[in-house]
């Protein structure tokens, strides 16, 4: 029979027992094990008996046996970490002000680190909980248009079903629209409920990891008839009732679609680009207006699930000349996929290459987060270092007395760590009240993760980071002072230390003037965009969606607002006038180019459009259906729009459209339709008289009246010809003045950080000038005794602090410049950064800090001498 000892799993175990077991327990655990093991080896087999004396020799691994081995801690090495921390918190009760410095600016840098780096951890956890996120991909287009190659995710109908059957590398495709805000309600309940929803096909819910609650998920859509809804909607419609079975209609009352909610899901997670409370599936949208089948309408998102093993490169390369097998339009329009784990952070495409996305904010908020930090830390190095010659002799009295320097680098580390710990506190204290206003600024939901393990991981690890960083050097530094130097009264050589902290300062000040620039070049930005010609009149203008019978009520609605005077003008439009929702590059004209693909907007609108919105005609003549019938057939375009279809005179000119002709009468001056931050896009007003076409009413109310009355009549007025839904609208202004949301977002972080910035940076300021000039007291006693006045001395040390500052100046203010330039680049319509925005950025921090530092220096060099010098 083998012995355990010449056994190589057994040694194992028992060399692990060895390592860890006390000596004097060792040799009867040991040989009780052994014993057993011999009996085991009678009963069972071998390797039953080697689990055996395994699970035997861990259960000893247990608190009661480990704490006493030769691991345990000593006494007198808790004795030593105890007195470590009563030293460091003696040390800054007794340098209070210091102390204070040093704990608020570590605790503002932590507390914006840590805000920031909750944003970036929610940016990259976007879509990161699918099951098979690594298969998963989103089909986009890209097309060589007029030279250029222009990208969008926006594809054919037709295209998902066509993946599935012609390609085997495919497990499964599906097509997606996301709706707006639209409105159910469940018959007989007066409650109308207004949420967003989705058409998608069957395959949604096997594809991605959305959990049902309720349902199958293989047969939740094998009906047409059937939605599948959140948990958090459920609760809405039916309260504790059970859901299933039920049902809810969505349309206009008395002309609903009844539907059967066939699944309940869990709520959506935050950190996910799909929006919906409810599905219903394509089947429903078929069955009722018949399968789509031509591949020149996007009017989808497609989503493709790959077989595993599947080279997405490979698949890209086959698919490459798919829409131009079945479009014969589509000569250089290619399809390919791209990875839904990236489409948060890696969305926008260049020239047809990926050319970055949220991604760069992201990595300015993450270099943002650091720099906030270290600068903080830099207060600690600068002020431990500046008081270094204050300690200087217990350095050398604990030297002497037998201390090696790792313990008192260790004793140092001890006072940068409880500091640390401090505004780490504090910190957490600070993200737990202001995170509920941090959410709203970044339009996120972030939370504290206080059950999460690794939450507390985290935090640990940032504060032990921060704790060293700041106190490394300083630690190093004083601890390496020369007792014998010491205590002859030879000091601490200084110079090369003042040099490295002015270093730091300059370092500081730096990045508070990039963020001074920068916040001056994103207000003059938003400022600029925000002044910018709308091409249409904002004020007093509101829209109102088609929703239960409006439209159909929509003349008599008009014109009871017009007799009542509520309204100077009412149209009737496709889309709203601040929204995209329809384009189309497959206009056709005589002459065309077969290159030129431009993507034109297209708007529906009545013979009122153009007066209500304040649009200003600049050649021929607006729409007028009662006066020309023909004009049902009539477009107006803008400018842009004539400028891309190259007609040197366009009234008259025939264009088509889905194979019908239109006949252009105008052309209005260009507005801005979508973003204020880029070039107008082509846009095409075609005049209509077919109900299906519209879907929005827009008002120009009454000036003359007071707001709240309009508003009282549009809803009184509304309750009549709409009952059963509602009264919601929405101004104009507003609704344009949302465009500039993360803008402003990003203009608030900047002033925010600037702010911290300054603070931090002052707070290191105003300690270090403070001991600088305790350190030069006597200097100044003796000037002022030799005939100095005090503006002189005033100016000698308001220079040694300006000094570090004007460096800064000239050593980031170019690379702000760069910065920021790169910045505006991104955006079409924009401004110059300005051959005085540095200056003025310059400016503001050198008079901050002098500001901060002036107290002290006038104070200072007021001070009579005799009180400087009379211990002389």
């Amino acid at each position: 029979m083998k012995t355990p000892e010449r056994n190589t799993d057994t040694i194992f175990v028992l060399r692990l027992l060895r390592a860890f077991c006390p000596s004097y327990l060792l040799e009867e655990i040991e040989g009780d094990l052994l014993q057993h093991y011999e009996r085991d080896l009678k009963k069972f087999s071998q390797q039953k008996s080697k689990r055996r004396l395994f699970w035997n020799t861990i259960r000893f691994f247990r608190p009661g046996i480990l704490l006493r081995n030769k691991l345990s801690v000593h006494s007198n090495y808790t004795d030593m970490l105890s007195n470590y921390f009563k030293v460091a918190l003696r040390v800054m009760l007794r340098n209070k002000s210091y102390s204070f410095i040093n704990l608020f600016s570590l605790a503002l840098g932590i507390t914006a680190f840590a805000f920031l780096f909750l944003w970036i951890q929610n940016e990259f956890s976007y879509d990161q909980f699918h099951t098979d996120k690594d298969r998963l991909y989103k089909v986009w287009n890209r097309t060589n248009a007029n030279g250029k190659i222009n990208s969008w995710d926006v594809t054919a109908r037709v295209l998902a079903p066509t993946l599935q059957e012609e390609y085997a590398q495919v497990e499964s495709a599906i097509s997606y629209t996301a709706w707006g805000e639209q409105h159910l309600f469940i018959e007989g309940d007066k409650r109308i409920l207004k949420t967003t929803g989705a058409y998608a096909d069957d395959a949604i819910l096997t594809m991605f990891s959305f959990p049902l609650l309720k349902g199958d998920a293989k047969t939740a859509f094998k009906d047409p008839m059937s939605i599948a809804i959140t948990e958090k909607f459920a609760r809405e419609l039916f309260g504790d009732n059970e859901p299933l079975g039920e049902t809810v209609s969505i349309g206009e009352a008395g002309e609903s679609l009844t539907l059967t909610v066939t699944a309940v899901l869990n709520d959506l997670p935050s950190n996910t680009d799909f929006r919906f409370e409810y599905i219903i599936p394509y089947k429903l949208v078929e069955m009722l207006s018949g399968k789509e089948t031509k591949w020149g309408i996007n009017s989808v998102y497609t989503y493709v699930k790959l077989k595993p093993g599947s080279d997405v490169n490979q698949f890209n390369d086959e698919i490459r000349g798919l829409v131009k097998k079945h479009y014969k339009d589509a000569d250089t329009q290619e399809v390919f996929l791209y990875p839904i784990t990236k489409m948060r952070l890696y969305s926008r495409f260049e020239n047809g290459v990926q050319a970055g996305g949220r991604i760069e904010i992201i990595r300015l908020l993450g270099i943002l987060g650091i720099c906030l930090l270290t600068i903080a830390c830099i207060n600690f190095i600068n002020l431990s270092t500046a008081r270094a010659q204050r300690r200087s002799k217990e350095v050398a009295v604990r030297k002497v007395t037998g201390a090696f320097r790792n313990s008192l680098i260790g004793q140092f580390l001890c006072e940068s760590m409880l500091l640390a710990l401090g505004a780490g506190v504090l910190s957490l204290v600070a993200v737990y009240i202001g995170l509920p206003y941090f959410n709203r600024l970044i339009g996120e939901q972030l939370s504290l993760q206080f059950t999460n393990l690794n939450f507390w991981l985290g935090g640990l690890a940032l504060i032990i980071a921060v704790g060293l960083s700041a106190g490394s050097y300083p630690a190093l530094y004083v601890s390496a002072f020369k007792p014998v130097k010491i205590l002859k009264g030879m000091g601490v050589s200084a110079s090369g230390k003042s040099r490295l902290r002015a270093a730091l300062v300059v370092f500081q000040f730096g990045i508070a003037i990039t963020l001074m620039v920068s916040v001056f070049v994103v207000q003059r930005q938003i400022t600029y965009v925000q002044n910018r010609d709308a091409g249409y009149e904002k004020e007093n203008l509101v829209y109102q969606y088609f929703t239960g019978s409006l439209g159909k009520n929509f003349q008599a609605y008009r014109n009871e607002l017009l007799q009542l005077g509520v309204a100077t003008s009412v149209t009737k439009t496709s889309t709203p006038i601040t929204d995209r929702w329809s384009n189309t590059s497959g206009i056709e004209w005589e002459g065309k180019d077969p290159q030129n693909k431009t993507m034109f907007e297209r708007i529906y609108a009545d013979q009122h459009f153009a007066t209500t919105a304040g649009l200003t005609v600049v050649r021929g003549r607006d729409m007028d259906l009662e006066k020309f019938p023909t004009d049902s057939t009539a477009v107006v375009l803008n400018e842009a729009a004539a400028k891309a279809m190259g007609f040197a005179d366009p009234i008259g000119e025939i264009i088509k459209d889905n194979g019908v002709d239109w006949h252009v009468i105008g052309i209005i001056k260009d507005f801005i339709l979508t973003s204020p931050f880029h070039r107008v896009e082509p846009v095409l007003l075609f005049g209509c008289n077919q109900s299906w076409a519209f879907s929005v009413a827009h008002i120009k109310l009454n000036a003359n009246n007071p707001m709240q009355e309009n508003i009282r009549v549009m809803e009184k007025l509304s309750k009549k010809y709409n009952p059963d839904y509602p009264f919601e609208y929405e101004f104009v202004d507003a609704a344009y003045a949302r465009k500039f949301a993360n803008l402003e977002a990003t203009r608030a972080i900047t002033v925010l950080a600037s702010m911290l910035t300054m603070i931090i940076a002052g707070l290191g300021l105003l300690g270090l000038s403070t001991y600088m000039i305790e350190v030069r007291v006597k200097e100044i006693g003796i000037r002022k005794v030799m005939g100095g006045s005090v503006i002189s001395i005033t100016k000698m040390l308001t220079w040694s602090s300006v000094k570090p500052i004007l460096i800064a100046v000239l050593i980031f203010g170019p690379k702000a410049w760069f910065v920021m330039h790169w910045w505006l680049s991104t955006y079409p319509y924009r401004i110059s950064v300005g051959v005085l925005t540095i200056p003025l950025a310059a400016l503001a921090v050198i008079s901050l800090a002098i500001l901060i530092t002036g107290t002290q220096t006038i104070r200072a060099a007021r001070t009579n001498p005799v009180e400087s010098l009379r211990n002389e």
